[in-house]
């Protein structure tokens, strides 16, 4: 389940799930720009309306196909007859949605929505040319298929029950608790801007309605994570710089005139802040969007008021609002999940990470930037252990050297070390300053997972292109390197029996968050009856390259065998790139069986295709794709550094098929 969960995570990362964005185009008419900063705050209570007391709803997850042959801007689910923009509803998929032609990886989206129990449906979609199109699928169910085929004609379209093998997905959805529309009737989406000035720490924080339960909620604390993905487990108080952090994210909760905050600070203290008239307006009528906490032992002690700053909170705020944004992770419940509470906290520990808190201080005060996506983010793979032969290195790193440093690296000795600068990060990425030119930050404290060794290596690239690879020896918990000076003999390594250091050092190995985003992994089985191939492709026909697949002549193309190695498209040889980026590296599964007749299909960026009928394919193999008569050569490698490329790709991708197909053994 672990493993599985972990997939989850980085496929719903992928699908696009967690970030819809909010107020689509509407039908037939083209979406009117705006100059003006968005004011989330300022009428949430018409977002969302409160629903009669005979109303029901109920959950729905729906698998959506887009086979139309066209690109979709918006697509709606609603209550025949309902006013889309009457009702406020959103679109529950992400502009530009493509077809299955253009897009064979993301035609297929999987959404949780909530709509009134029992009523007849109608999909509303909108396609990139601004035409729409109204479709009667009747009720919906649990599980249900939406497939949009054959073109912009619903008479073409199929609502019927999804296949078994999606429902895991489905079930994931409704454990996640996003809706995929922000949709939450009887609630409120309340964005809010969160400070503590109150001089301590708080370890947790309960936001509920007046009358409600603040345990029924989640502690907020659980959920927050600095920008840089690790755990946070105490919300500081203070701006940024002073070791805080402001927030700008939603709560969901019932409207009510007065909420209440209920928080105990890392001390043990405790206290509830009483939140009033939050819906009330003020002079100019603005509601409040602003929370600051400015006491540890007065209640009333508290600022709630509308703060009027872009982009901070007006332009956060509004983020958080159109794509949901929530901060504690809780949410309704309209139907119940098949997951077991483990898996749901897990999942939605792994959704909290996405979108992190935005930093109050800027790096330029007077262009701050937006909340950051932390998709990106070096994030712990949900249920991730250190596999046997590994080690998690807490280290202490001084940067002495009197240069800026742009990478730096630290990895196990091995007959090739070149390979490990492939396979891992850099721990630290431009600009690291040395001591003299910034005292505050030239020390830092790291976690990186690495093999167990009696010898590693540090290698350092400085902004003026220089290089410097020292030995390290054998590297034990809590050691210090000290880089006093650009050379190897400048590099000092002992063990560090400072305090400060090692109780900085114990919390990055509790947060177990790698700094330089490597989790090594055990690799993955290659199913019963498959060959791990270790495969390179040389692209020297001087066209860019779109796609690759390799399928037993005349079965299906299969899935791009670059899909995760290679970012965009694969560019033609040209000598002035030193780097060789026409030299792409791919690890797949295929069937031992059929490697005696395998095809090699290639798309070019042009929209042109070539099949090349291959010789029995070999682990380790090379194809050269020429623009010349022959066209193409196909060998097994005999290039130790091509090898070395070739295992690093297997590495990074734990052992799975780069091409994202798995398998079921054959007996």
């Amino acid at each position: 389940m672990k493993k599985l969960l972990s997939i989850m995570l980085a496929a719903l990362m992928l699908l696009g799930m967690i970030a819809c964005t909010g107020t689509p185009a509407q039908p037939d008419q083209p979406e009117q720009p705006t100059d003006a900063p968005v004011q989330p705050t300022e009428a949430p209570a018409e977002t969302t309306p409160e629903p009669e007391a005979t109303t029901e709803y109920e959950g729905l997850a729906l698998q959506l196909k887009n086979k139309t042959g066209l690109t979709i801007k918006a697509l709606y689910i609603s209550e025949k007859g309902v006013d889309l923009y009457a009702k406020k509803l959103n679109s529950v998929v992400e502009e530009g949605w493509q077809d299955k032609e253009v897009d064979p990886d993301n035609y297929e989206k999987y959404i949780y929505i909530v709509r009134e129990a029992g009523k007849e449906m109608e999909v509303t979609v909108v396609f990139e040319d601004e035409t729409s199109v109204k479709w009667d699928v009747g009720t919906l169910a649990m599980y249900d298929e939406l497939s949009l085929k054959n073109g912009a004609d619903p008479a073409n379209w199929e609502h019927e029950p999804a296949k078994d093998e999606d429902k895991m997905m489905l079930d994931f959805m409704v454990a996640l608790g996003k809706t995929a529309d922000n949709f939450y009737p009887g609630y409120e989406l309340i964005p809010v801007e969160l400070k503590n000035k109150t001089g301590k720490g708080i370890k947790e924080f309960y936001f509920y309605e007046e009358g409600g339960d603040p345990k029924a909620y989640n502690n907020m604390i659980d959920y927050l994570y600095t920008p840089a993905g690790e755990k946070m487990d105490v919300l500081m108080s203070g701006k940024a710089k002073e070791g805080g952090m402001y927030l700008f994210k939603c709560f969901i909760r019932p409207h009510t005139e007065n909420y209440y905050i209920d928080v105990v600070f890392d001390d043990g203290a405790t206290i509830t802040y009483p939140i009033e008239g939050w819906f009330k307006p003020d002079g100019d009528g603005h509601l409040p969007n602003e929370i600051s906490l400015k006491n540890a032992e007065d209640p009333d002690d508290i600022k709630i008021q509308y703060d009027d700053g872009v982009p901070e909170p007006i332009d956060y705020l509004a983020e958080s609002l159109a794509k949901g944004y929530i901060v504690d992770q809780w949410y309704p419940t309209y139907t119940e999940t098949t997951m077991d509470a483990e898996t749901v906290a897990a999942l939605r520990a792994g959704q909290a990470m996405i979108p992190v808190p935005a930093s109050e201080e800027p790096a330029e005060p007077t262009e701050p930037e937006p909340e950051k996506d932390a998709s990106t983010e070096n994030q712990i793979p949900a249920g991730y252990t250190i596999p046997e032969g590994y080690i998690g290195l807490a280290l202490n790193v001084k940067n002495k050297t009197g240069k800026t440093i742009n990478e730096l690296y630290i990895y196990d000795m091995t007959e090739d070390p070149e390979v490990f600068l492939d396979y891992y990060a850099p721990i630290f990425e431009n600009p690291w300053l040395d001591k003299d030119a910034d005292g505050d930050n030239y020390e830092q404290n790291i976690y990186i997972i690495r093999k167990i060794a009696d010898n590693y290596q540090l290698k350092v690239i400085y902004e003026d292109g220089t290089e410097m690879t020292a030995d390290l020896g054998k590297l034990a918990l809590y050691d210090k390197i000290s880089l006093k000076g650009p050379t190897a003999e400048d590099v000092e390594h002992e063990p560090n029996d400072d305090p400060a250091d090692i109780a900085a050092m114990d919390a990055l190995i509790e947060a177990g968050v790698a700094t330089d985003g490597h989790y090594t992994a055990v690799l993955a089985d290659i199913p019963t009856g498959y060959t791990g191939l270790h495969l390179m492709l040389k692209n020297k026909s001087g066209k860019e390259i779109e796609k690759v697949y390799l399928f037993p002549t005349g079965e299906d193309k299969g899935k791009n065998i670059f899909k995760t190695v290679v970012d965009g498209l694969i560019p033609t040889e040209d000598e002035s790139l030193a780097e060789k980026p026409h030299e792409v590296f791919a690890f797949v599964h295929r069937e031992t069986a059929k490697l005696g007749a395998m095809t090699l299909r290639v798309k070019y960026a042009d929209g042109t295709e070539e099949d090349y009928e291959l010789a029995p394919v070999e682990d380790y193999t090379v194809f050269t794709i020429k623009d010349t008569p022959d066209g193409f050569k196909q060998k097994v490698a005999d290039d130790q550094e091509d090898l070395a490329a070739m295992d690093a790709v297997m590495l990074r991708a734990s052992g799975a098929s780069t091409d994202g197909v798995t398998f079921d053994p054959i007996a």
